[in-house]
Formats: structure tokens, C-alpha cells, sequence
């Protein structure tokens, strides 16, 4: 079950964790060192909660005291917890959703806000066919020496394929971030086809796609034709 069928779709008092060039895609997991008072007091509510933080992207040229954040967030949930002799804390956050921020509420060293979860909302099916269609034909179209089968009908969602191959790219921040912010599926499709233009996440992909069998991916080597 995932976090949005099994929580109301907005979290009232999300905890936030403000970081520059931070990204957390869905399927993600992100390692964080916390040693500042006001997130170890963060980490303390969070293990006496639902282990839920939303990591924000710190906007380019922000006050680093207090800085504006992209609307937009990853919400993951803590997998790993390891506290250390002197205070601090080792964690490693697993990504479950994007997460829009609607309001920023007080009461706290840290920041927390209202988040709206999965903000895209559902895809309707004859829309989710054709963007199905367009990413599958594409993916097909840049594995140039092996042959992809697939089935356009299959009922997954394009873009948890799309969040899925990006988490097992390497990726520089402003990619990550790009495809985070990239809330309607149309926009996250067309984003990571345009990575897959460059030749090292092209070849990646190739590696990526035996592990896509839930999505009913498979590749296969080209038939070599006869030389006449």
C-alpha cells in the first residue's frame, strides 16, 4: 500500500528539511547526517510519529538562515535510524511521493508545513494510454543495439516508470531537481527523455531495464540479419 492510500492526502504538520540542490525522487533513498539542535529536535518528533520528513530544494540566492524553498517537495519516510555517542544521527530517508507545500506552520525550531500529497492527482486512462505510448515507444527508440518489448495496455502508471529509471541513473542535482518539480507526468516524461539523449544515461538505461519486469519491460539482443 503506499503512502497516499494509506494516509488522508494532506498532512497538516509535515516536518520540512531545507537543503540546497536537495531532491528526493519516489523510490529514492537519501542518507543524511543531522548534527544541528533544531534537527535533532526535528528527528525527535519524527520517531515519535510516522518517521515522515519533506525534503525542499533551497531557492538559488536565498538568505541560508531562513531560506524560500521550491514549492514542491520529496516526502519520504525514515528506514534508517542510527544515533551517535555525541548527539548525532545517521539516517536514511526512502522516497515515497512528491508533496506540495500549501502552508508553512509554526510552533517549532525546525520548519514544518501543510503538504498536499501526490499534487498531480490521478491520470485519466485514455491519457495515461497515450502517455504510456509516447514514453515506451521512446525508451524503445534510444536502446539503439538491444530490442525492448512492451505492452502499451498494461495498466502501471508512466510516471512511477519514469521515477523508477531516474532513481537508477546518475544524475547531477539540477537533473534530480528537474525531474522532481516535474509534477504532471507529461513534463517528468519529456524531462527524462531528454537526459536519455546524452550518451551516459543512455547506456545506463540499457543496464536499468532487466530490473522494469514489473512493468513488463524485457530486452532482447537484434536479429542479425544474413549477410547476402
Amino acid at each position: 500500500m503506499s503512502l497516499v492510500e494509506e494516509t488522508p492526502s494532506q498532512l497538516d504538520s509535515l516536518p520540512l528539511f531545507p537543503l540546497p540542490h536537495g531532491a528526493l525522487l519516489p523510490g529514492e533513498l537519501l542518507p543524511l547526517h543531522i548534527f544541528e539542535p533544531r534537527y535533532r529536535r526535528m528527528l525527535d518528533v519524527v520517531r515519535g510519529s510516522d518517521h515522515l520528513i519533506a525534503i525542499a530544494t533551497i531557492l538559488v540566492g536565498c538568505d541560508a538562515l531562513d531560506p524560500l524553498v521550491s514549492d514542491i517537495v520529496g516526502v519520504g519516510r525514515v528506514v534508517r535510524d542510527r544515533r551517535n555517542d555525541d548527539g548525532t544521527s545517521d539516517i536514511v530517508l526512502h522516497g515515497l511521493v512528491r508533496g506540495e507545500i500549501l502552508n508553512e506552520v509554526g510552533g517549532e525550531p525546525f520548519r514544518r508545513a501543510q503538504v498536499l500529497l501526490a499534487p498531480g492527482g490521478r491520470t485519466h486512462p485514455a491519457e495515461a494510454y497515450r502517455l504510456r505510448r509516447r514514453l515506451l515507444n521512446a525508451l524503445a527508440g534510444r536502446l539503439r543495439k538491444r530490442q525492448l518489448s512492451y505492452d502499451v495496455t498494461a495498466a502501471f502508471d508512466p510516471g512511477a516508470l519514469v521515477d523508477r529509471i531516474a532513481t537508477s541513473l546518475e544524475l547531477q542535482p539540477l537533473e534530480r531537481i528537474t525531474l522532481l518539480q516535474s509534477v504532471e507526468v507529461g513534463h517528468r516524461i519529456e524531462a527524462l527523455l531528454s537526459l536519455l539523449d546524452h550518451n551516459r544515461h543512455r547506456k545506463r538505461l540499457a543496464d536499468v531495464v532487466p530490473s522494469l519486469h514489473s512493468f513488463g519491460l524485457q530486452l532482447h539482443s537484434r536479429a542479425r540479419r544474413d549477410e547476402p
